[in-house]
């Protein structure tokens, strides 16, 4: 008699343990479509990045050409004053 309650016993344990195996396999698959759905977004926005370096890189140009030809224009007009 106890041998059977301990191989029942046994038994929920094993079903149990099998329903949580099978909860964590539906886990883990919805973590990878997520990291897939992820990556896919990373990669989207690393190509926007690639795309946007040169404007940037104008923008810093122009920037600076305007700083530099403001800067000049400020110094003549203080010595011109004196």
């Amino acid at each position: 008699m106890e041998a059977s309650m301990t191989a029942q016993a046994n038994a929920v344990q094993l079903a149990a343990i099998t329903v949580e195996v099978a909860h964590l396999k539906v886990a883990v698959a919805d973590l990878r479509n997520t990291n897939a759905s992820q990556s896919a977004k990373l990669d989207q926005v690393l190509a926007q990045l690639a795309e946007a370096r040169g404007g940037w890189r104008t923008l810093m140009l122009i920037g600076g050409a305007a700083g530099t030809i403001g800067s000049a224009a400020t110094w003549v007009f203080s010595h011109m004053k004196g």
